[in-house]
């Protein structure tokens, strides 16, 4: 895969392909990262991949190490806490921007959404579930029509999903996530930023509290 025209560019170009990488779950917390290989893989030459690591490290995606060379990171859970409050935080803020600016256009999109997420849930698709609610959540920020608000619960998001296991393995989240989903995209079609906020703060808070417990494996509730 060759891309860009300029070392910056192609520095750019490499630090979204490894960080996409690593939050998919292609590249392990605590993989150890070769700049030649990345090097190859993204078909430049070895600048912009140390431009690009340079970056993630700033970002807490990997860790550089003397003479032990390039680290996935693997946040500690209090760093794990320290960001879900942060998130928390964003969420909130988010669907009451989206609430007082929202179009039909994107409330229609939501609700569909939402109609692919539930038939994802009756079909037992764990891989789509979790796709088509981090595009059901996307949307949501979008619709706040603030750009560096979307920007940085991307960050946050990227950084978090590659170190908990989906809350889709769990049977009553599904189910409560599609209640939640709903009652969420209502207060947003209504026009109510205090409901709009209160309902995804609830919705994150819950949805944080499962993966914990299945980061700690307190669970067994899974899709079996």
């Amino acid at each position: 895969m060759r891309m860009g025209h300029d070392g910056r560019s192609r520095g750019i170009m490499v630090y979204e392909l490894v960080r996409d990488w690593i939050s998919a779950g292609m590249i392990r917390p605590g993989e150890r990262l070769s700049e030649e290989d990345l090097a190859r893989r993204a078909g430049v030459s070895r600048t912009p991949v140390r431009e690009a690591l340079k970056r993630l490290e700033a970002e807490g995606f990997v860790q550089i190490i003397p003479y032990r060379g390039v680290i996935v990171a693997e946040p500690s859970e209090d760093e794990l806490a320290e960001l879900g409050v942060v998130r928390e935080c964003l969420e909130e803020l988010a669907a009451r921007l989206a609430a007082q600016s929202i179009t039909h256009a994107e409330i229609f999109a939501l609700e569909a959404m939402e109609e692919e997420f539930e038939a994802a849930v009756a079909a037992g698709d764990v891989a789509r579930m979790t796709e088509t609610n981090q595009k059901l959540h996307e949307a949501v920020w979008r619709a706040g029509r603030n750009r560096v608000l979307v920007q940085l619960l991307r960050r946050l998001r990227d950084r978090n999903i590659r170190h908990q296991a989906t809350i889709f393995s769990l049977r009553s989240r599904r189910e409560a996530s599609c209640e939640e989903h709903r009652a969420l995209i209502q207060a947003l079609k209504d026009g109510d930023p205090d409901r709009a906020a209160a309902l995804a703060r609830i919705h994150f808070q819950r949805a944080e509290a499962a993966r914990l417990r299945l980061r700690r494996g307190l669970v067994a509730d899974s899709a079996g």
